[in-house]
């Protein structure tokens, strides 16, 4: 029993490698939090209102810099990320997958610097005002140096997780757990092969309706099979359904090219036996 918990505490740190960073992280914040707290009720330092003033311009302006430093190399990172995926169509949907987490990353990061340097620039300004008693000041101050901290480090964490070699097969192995929970191991060469014949139909049915219609849109920027699978729905070769099937199909097929064990289960082998009759029958 003990053997297969450390295989299994192996096999979630190497999925979530920054696991144990996160938690001494939120460890350690929880107890700045307190001394926060008890600094407030029973002052340990004494703080000179020009002092803190510069230390929170400071703050607000290296923030801002690395911020901007961040943003624009996620930009230039995530272009020539996209372009992989159009080099290589079974990167599509991890590409798409890991843009979508960056993406909402980024943007955690962009409130979280605009409050550090609203809060900050505040202090500056109206720190030295009278009317704030003295452990509300303490507060804020202590708060918003806090908030600075946390920030750095969600933006290093941000930078690590875009430099990871390893992001494309851990996030393989995420979305395939998602796209199938069962746990019984199927034949990959066998899905592999019933798989090549599922495409071989499809793209079939696409090319004998260009040959009744002439001229059939695509969806630009998209892999072929994403493309034909949207051109035999909107034109009714396949319905709502089998298309969900083949959708599903298609990301469990490129996801297990750059999984790490390269393991199928039984569930989506069936499930590929069962899409490839449907497309016989419309032959």
């Amino acid at each position: 029993m003990n053997r297969k918990n450390k295989i299994r505490s192996r096999r979630v740190m190497y999925r979530y490698p920054h696991l144990i960073g996160l938690m001494i992280f939120a460890v350690l914040t929880g107890i700045v939090q307190i001394m926060v707290i008890v600094d407030c009720l029973f002052p340990l330092m004494v703080y000179e209102t020009d002092a803190v003033s510069s230390v929170m311009s400071t703050c607000s302006e290296v923030l801002a810099g690395l911020y901007g430093i961040t943003l624009t190399g996620y930009i230039f990172f995530a272009d020539r990320f996209q372009n992989t995926s159009k080099e290589d169509e079974s990167l599509y949907d991890a590409v798409e997958a890991l843009l979508l987490r960056y993406n909402h990353m980024a943007g955690f990061i962009s409130l979280m610097c605009l409050a550090c340097i609203v809060l900050a620039e505040g202090i500056v300004l109206y720190g030295g005002n009278t009317l704030l008693s003295g452990g509300l000041y303490r507060f804020w101050v202590n708060e918003t140096l806090l908030l600075c901290f946390c920030t750095f480090d969600l933006i290093l964490y941000f930078v690590i997780s875009v430099l990871d070699p390893h992001k494309i097969k851990r996030i393989s192995s995420q979305q395939k757990t998602k796209l199938s929970e069962d746990k019984t191991a199927g034949d990959p060469e066998e899905f592999m092969s019933v798989w090549r014949e599922i495409e071989n139909n499809l793209y079939a049915l696409r090319e004998e309706l260009i040959a009744k219609m002439r001229f059939i849109p695509g969806a630009k920027g998209k892999p072929q099979l994403v493309q034909t699978l949207e051109v035999l729905r909107n034109y009714g070769r396949i319905n709502h359904g089998l298309w969900r099937k083949l959708d599903t199909l298609r990301q469990y097929h490129n996801l297990s090219l750059h999984d790490l064990n390269m393991a199928v289960s039984q569930e989506m082998c069936d499930l590929a036996k069962d899409v490839l009759s449907e497309l016989e029958k419309k032959k």
